[in-house]
C-alpha cells in the first residue's frame, strides 16, 4: 500500500505521540509498504515537508508542551497524496482537518487515530478532570474532526470507552501503539549501589511525577534510592526544586533509544504516576526490559491494564500509597526478580508487529468500504 501518515510535527522527538508515529511509520516500512509523512520537519525523499504555523498566543503555550502546528500547503500536498490507498491522521488540529477534506475531494480512503486525550489540555489549563471542559472538548473534537470518519485507532479500552461514552459512532480498533523489539531484558543484571527508580514522560501536570517524589520522602529507605526522571516539559524546574526541597537524589535527563534502553536495563522499578495517559508506550518498554512496574490506578489512565497484581498498582495521586509499594519492592528482591520474567513475557502481547498487522486490517477495512461504495 501507499500511505499517507498526517501529524503537526516529527522534528520534537521527546513529544511520545511524536514518536509513536515514527515507529508506526518504520513498521509499516519494514512490511513493505510505501509510506510518506506530512509534517513539520518531514525529511523523508518521498515526505511532504510543511511549513510552521503560528497561531497568536496558543502556538506559545503548545510549544512549552512539545507541540507545534503545521501549515496546509494544498499544492504540495495533493502531490504527495496522487496515488494514495490510504491517508491516516495523528491529531485533529487544522493541518489535519484540511488534508482531510482534499482527501475526500480526491476520493482517497482515509482512517484517524485518537491521541489527544482531552483531559491532557484541562490539566495543563490547571483545572484537573473538570467534567464541564472535558466533556466540551471530546464534543468539540467530534464535531470538528472526527464525525467525519469510519474507523478510528484508540490505543487502549479506555479511550475506546471514552469515545462511545461521548457518542462517537465510527467503528473503534483498539491498537496498542506498539514497542520496538530492542527493548529487551538484559544479559545480566547489575548490582546496583543505590536502589535505581525510573520514570519515562513529559513533565507535566497530567504526568504527576512530584507524587514519586513525595513518596520517596515517605519510604524507608529514602537514602538508598536514586530517582531519574526522563523527559522535559513544563513542570521540570518546580520538579527539581521540589527534589532539592526534599533532599532526595534525583536525576532530569531525556535519553536516545540506546542509552534508554541501557537506563531501563539497569534499573530497579519502573514507576508511572500519571493521572492520564492513553496508553504509555514508555510503561510498556519498561517492562519488556523486565523492570516490574507501580502505577497510578487512575480511571483517566490505560496504563493500569499493564498491572499483573495490585502489588504494580498505587492508589491515584497517593504519595504513602506509593511509598508502601516502592518499600515491598526494594524488601522483596526475589519476587522482584520473578515477576521481572513475568513482565517481560507479558509485554510481547504489544509488540509493534502485532499492532502494525491490526492496522493494516483497519486500513483494508476502510479501502475495500470506499471501494464497495463507489
Amino acid at each position: 500500500m501507499k500511505i499517507i501518515i498526517v501529524i503537526d510535527l516529527v522534528d520534537l522527538k521527546t513529544n511520545g505521540s511524536v514518536m509513536t508515529a515514527l515507529r508506526f511509520a518504520n513498521g509499516l516500512k519494514n512490511r513493505g509498504h510505501d509510506v510518506r509523512l506530512v509534517a513539520i520537519g518531514a525529511d523523508g525523499e518521498k515526505d511532504c515537508a510543511v511549513e510552521e504555523e503560528h497561531i497568536p498566543l496558543v502556538s506559545k503555550v503548545s510549544a512549552k508542551n512539545q507541540v507545534k502546528f503545521g501549515k496546509f500547503n494544498e499544492e504540495k500536498i495533493r502531490k504527495t497524496f496522487e496515488g494514495a490507498d490510504i491517508i491516516h491522521f495523528i491529531f485533529p488540529f487544522n493541518l489535519e482537518k484540511k488534508c482531510k477534506k482534499l482527501a475526500d475531494e480526491m476520493g482517497i480512503p482515509n482512517t484517524a487515530a485518537f491521541h489527544v486525550q482531552p483531559e491532557n489540555f484541562s490539566y495543563n489549563m490547571h483545572l484537573g478532570h473538570f467534567k464541564p471542559v472535558v466533556d466540551f472538548l471530546y464534543f468539540f473534537f467530534k464535531a470538528r474532526f472526527y464525525k467525519n470518519f469510519q474507523r478510528i485507532h484508540c490505543p487502549s479500552k479506555v479511550i475506546a470507552n471514552a469515545l462511545k461514552k461521548h457518542n462517537y459512532k465510527a467503528e473503534l480498533y483498539v491498537i496498542s501503539n506498539g514497542y520496538d523489539k530492542n527493548f529487551v531484558p538484559p544479559v545480566e543484571k547489575p548490582e546496583n549501589e543505590k536502589f535505581e527508580i525510573v520514570m519515562v514522560g513529559r513533565l507535566s501536570p497530567e504526568k504527576n511525577q512530584q507524587v514519586i517524589l513525595k513518596a520517596i520522602a515517605k519510604s524507608k529507605y529514602k537514602n538508598s534510592i536514586r530517582l531519574t526522571l526522563l523527559g522535559n516539559g513544563p513542570k521540570k524546574d518546580k520538579l527539581t526544586k521540589q527534589a532539592e526541597k526534599l533532599n532526595i537524589e534525583a536525576v532530569f535527563d531525556f535519553l536516545n533509544r540506546e542509552q534508554l534502553i541501557n537506563k531501563l536495563q539497569q534499573s530497579d522499578l519502573y514507576i508511572h504516576s500519571a493521572k492520564v495517559e492513553t496508553e504509555a508506550i514508555a510503561c510498556i518498554e519498561a517492562i519488556a526490559c523486565g523492570l516490574v512496574p507501580v502505577i497510578a490506578n487512575s480511571k483517566l489512565s490505560a496504563t493500569p491494564q499493564f498491572a499483573l497484581d495490585e502489588r504494580s498498582l498505587f492508589k491515584n495521586n497517593s504519595a504513602k500509597s506509593l511509598a508502601q509499594k516502592i518499600d515491598y519492592w526494594i524488601e522483596n528482591k526475589d519476587e522482584r526478580r520473578k515477576m521481572s520474567a513475568l513482565y517481560a513475557d507479558e509485554a510481547k502481547k504489544y509488540s509493534l508487529e502485532n499492532s502494525i498487522l491490526k492496522a493494516e486490517e483497519m486500513f483494508q477495512a476502510q479501502i475495500n468500504q470506499v471501494k464497495n461504495n463507489t
